[in-house]
């Protein structure tokens, strides 16, 4: 007694012992995948009226014999004593003993997993879960028993209907929850991927095409989106007569201002999937899904009206900058306001510099801030921006009174964030804090007093050297005293772990097919880098610029980096190691790596 293997998502597909089995008559295999659908033991009358509705009682039984006949020779049911095909007196069933795979089952299982849920669990259920979620939807091929009729009024094919109904809602709410997770945890590709199945699974949920227009947004992909909103908008007047809702046109304008604002088609961004070359190592964010969540959850929380403060935190060229780039682009695909501003080490002597570079770039995109601050507050921002009075040269001069003018400047770019957040949640992005100088701290914690005071919806997030946040230093202590009015969080980042190194390594090189993605290349990086992300990029190029690493096109197109000497091997025949430690990564930080 072999194993079968029923499909009945798509197409119907039977299998037996790892045979394909093809039926000489078609309510012969409607017999089979019914049972094998339902389950459990059917009356003979029963399953004779569901597929031979018309015919006499008498000659819909002889034509269940046959059928049965027919079957029990398929799936080799000669010996009684094991047999896929059980009869009890009058009823008919699948034995449950016997090996059966069916791949409703499989989507039934963590369609339960997840109705189960309140929240998505911690790891590492929730990576179980989402590798089980995964599996389910990749067994889905299609409406159940597509195509497959008994084109007669039977109440056999009113069960096929039922069935593509229930099943269709299942396999929605599937990809509806893998597609938030991927999207909240910044997968946003996977993320993609999930939704297209979606809405090839029902083009008309307007969910799922909101949803694939903020993945295409994040990913700099304007134009892409606002295909996708096209697409919405014909199909909903072409099923159903009807306009897109109000939520869905708003993401769209949204998405033709952010067009508007960039030069060219689309935004630039290191996600973006292009056809390009793996020699110029685009690296894709991985292994920082969990750091992610944590800077979702807290924007979740600033919407809802509770500010916070988180620091991404990590050494020299760990990937802080590059995860809170990634989290500034998926928190304006949900309709936040993002204002962005880099600290750098000079910047010590230049008060307010990184909230200057934030506001300026914000309010030369503001068509009208005069609806955003009445003109005494403009005139004391016109402090920090003294572009404010060309556009208007009419603004009353800001208070002379040296001890009321930081007071009042500070107001200022409290109420102008404060008229942003109102209209949307705030992200406010400040790269390298720890070259902020003092008086840009002083500005933070008014800041967050306010922020504080009004309840607003702000999510400031910093990036900062873990070395710079030593307990007693100057950074750690002003920061403290920005906690006794909000919450300060910190989001830690670590070197990658060695699957990470592998995947992130493949996903760069590429890899011309299965056999080659087992190239010692990315254990060799590993232990040469550590998995610090930024040293392992660098050390990539330089191995591309000597040319020990050249690319190579399939005839596919596909592209992939290959090595052309024993890498290991030139390392040790070099006069000074020193000199293959990336220069860029010379100039972060001095990297103990014993083997350079």
């Amino acid at each position: 007694m072999g194993l079968l293997r029923v499909a009945v998502l798509g197409s119907p597909e039977v299998f037996h012992g790892g045979s394909r089995l093809t039926f000489a008559l078609h309510k012969t295999q409607a017999l089979l995948l019914y049972l094998a659908v339902e389950g459990g033991l059917h009356p003979r009358s029963k399953l004779a009226v569901l597929l031979w509705p018309d015919s006499e009682p008498h000659v819909a039984r002889t034509a269940l014999r046959n059928a049965l006949a027919l079957l029990r020779g398929l799936l080799d049911d000669a010996d009684a004593q094991h047999t896929h095909l059980l009869s009890e007196h009058e009823l008919l069933g699948l034995n449950p003993q016997a090996p059966l795979e069916l791949d409703v089952r499989v989507v039934q299982q963590a369609y339960t997993q997840v109705q189960r849920l309140s929240a998505v669990p911690a790891e590492p259920q929730r990576a179980a879960l989402v590798a089980q979620v995964q599996h389910a939807l990749s067994l889905a091929r299609g409406p159940f028993l597509d195509g497959f009729w008994l084109r007669e009024e039977t109440a056999f094919d009113e069960w096929v209907r039922l069935q593509q109904r229930q099943w269709q809602v299942r396999l929605q709410l599937l990809c509806d929850r893998l597609s938030s997770w991927q999207e909240a945890d910044g997968e946003l590709e996977q993320a993609s991927a999930t939704l297209t199945r979606w809405l090839a699974l029902d083009p008309l949920a307007e969910e799922a095409y909101r949803r694939l227009m903020r993945v295409h947004l994040a990913l700099g992909e304007t134009s892409a989106a606002l295909q996708v909103y096209a697409a919405c908008r014909a199909r909903l007047a072409e099923a159903l007569q009807i306009a897109p809702s109000a939520e869905t046109i708003a993401l769209a304008e949204r998405i033709r201002a952010t067009e508007a604002r960039s030069p060219g088609s689309s935004l630039p961004h290191p996600t973006t999937e292009e056809r390009r070359p793996p020699s110029q190592l685009v690296a894709p964010l991985v292994g920082r899904a969990a750091a992610f969540s944590q800077l979702v959850a807290h924007y979740q929380l600033a919407q809802q009206g509770q500010p916070q403060v988180v620091l991404v935190v990590g050494e020299a060229g760990i990937g802080k900058t590059r995860l809170a780039n990634e989290f500034a682009a998926w928190a304006r695909a949900q309709g936040a306001e993002v204002l962005s501003g880099q600290a750098f080490e000079m910047g010590g002597r230049l008060p307010y510099q990184p909230l200057v570079e934030a506001l300026r770039k914000r309010l030369e995109a503001e068509s009208a801030p005069e609806d955003l601050l009445d003109d005494l507050w403009l005139a004391e921002l016109s402090r920090l921006l003294p572009e404010l009075r060309v556009r208007y040269p009419d603004l009353p001069a800001p208070t002379e009174d040296e001890l009321a003018a930081k007071i009042r400047l500070f107001e200022a770019v409290a109420r102008l964030l404060d008229a942003l957040s109102t209209r949307a949640p705030l992200v406010s992005l400040l790269d390298d804090l720890q070259w902020m100088n003092g008086a840009s701290l002083d500005l933070v914690r008014y800041l967050g007093h306010s922020w504080k005071e009004h309840d607003s919806r702000v999510l400031l997030l910093g990036t900062v050297r873990s070395d710079q946040l030593e307990p007693r230093s100057q950074l750690a202590t002003e920061l403290s005293t920005l906690g006794r009015d909000l919450p300060v969080s910190q989001v830690p980042l670590q070197a990658l772990s060695q699957a990470e190194t592998l995947q992130l390594v493949q996903a760069i090189a590429g890899a011309p097919s299965a056999q080659e993605r087992e190239t010692p290349l990315g254990d060799f990086l590993f232990v040469q880098t550590g998995g610090q992300p930024l040293y392992l990029l660098e050390t990539l190029k330089l191995l591309r610029e000597r040319e020990w690493l050249v690319p190579r096109w399939g005839a596919d197109g596909t592209c992939w980096l290959e090595p052309t000497v024993d890498i290991a091997a030139a390392l040790a025949q070099e006069p000074s190691r020193r000199e293959l430690l990336p220069p860029s990564v010379r100039a972060s930080w001095c990297w103990p790596a014993p083997c350079w």
